[in-house]
């Protein structure tokens, strides 16, 4: 699977996590897609995906919807592509790294210590979720609330998507969302919040989330990595097909400009 293909399955993993968010909005393109959560004030919870096939029309169509909702995103442009490159820095925005995409597929299946309690989510588990995303991203939970709320979550969970959640003695550690479609899982808000990191809960989310879907058909797993969770992907078994580049719209705690 290349990289083309891993972000063009993004959009529809966003829709099946965000349809039914109150304000959501998702548009895909031959040439892009959007998915805005409808949340202000922080751009992780909003993206947009230009292709080299879109061109810089359809990048400047992206950033007037954008900034039409006065919202602030994070913009993926396709590799090696400068024009759309130029386009965005022209458009005012800055560089912020790129996200390297990263592909697991004809492996062994991962095993791990069994140093954690694992479970598969349930509606009940959005607090859960909520808190934990939160404190692993720090985001503010109440965006995070309104952007997932209990019909939504509930719709999401419906349509494809697992949440597997490691707890100690403490209770929940950490967790990660799967969204599978077909033989194809992608991979999405793996949260440890800070007083929990380097114990190896990301790893336990990993291997509990990939082996459950593994059992049940599926032969590839995608991600977008970031610099904090790269190390662990790798180690892993996955690997790199793409890296596009990244500009952001306001705020972000993933990528900085």
């Amino acid at each position: 699977m290349d990289s083309n293909a891993v972000l063009r399955s993004m959009s529809h993993d966003m829709d099946a996590m965000m349809r039914d968010s109150p304000n959501a909005h998702l548009r895909i393109d031959d040439g892009g897609w959007l998915g805005l959560s409808g949340e202000k004030g922080f751009a992780d919870l909003n993206m947009a995906m230009v292709f080299r096939s879109g061109g810089p029309v359809l990048l400047q169509e992206y950033l007037r919807e954008i900034n039409d909702r006065e919202l602030q995103a994070v913009l993926i442009v396709e590799a090696d592509s400068p024009e759309l490159e130029q386009a965005a820095v022209d458009e005012g925005l800055m560089p912020a790294g790129q996200m390297p995409i990263m592909v697991w597929e004809g492996k062994p299946a991962p095993v791990g210590e069994a140093r954690f309690k694992m479970r598969l989510g349930t509606e009940g588990d959005l607090p859960v979720v909520l808190r934990l995303a939160s404190e692993a991203f720090s985001m503010d939970e109440e965006k995070l609330r309104r952007v997932f709320s209990p019909s939504a979550f509930s719709s999401a969970l419906s349509r494809g998507l697992d949440i597997w959640i490691a707890e100690d003695t403490s209770g929940p550690v950490g967790l990660g969302m799967f969204v599978a479609s077909d033989d194809h899982v992608g991979i999405y808000t793996m949260s440890t919040p800070a007083p929990h990191q380097r114990r190896g809960i990301g790893r336990a989310v990993l291997d509990a989330g990939m082996a459950h879907h593994l059992d049940r058909g599926a032969t590839t797993f995608t991600l977008g990595a970031t610099e904090a969770g790269f190390h662990l992907y790798e180690q892993t078994g996955f690997e790199v097909v793409g890296t596009p580049s990244i500009y952001v719209i306001g705020m972000s705690t993933q990528f900085s400009s």
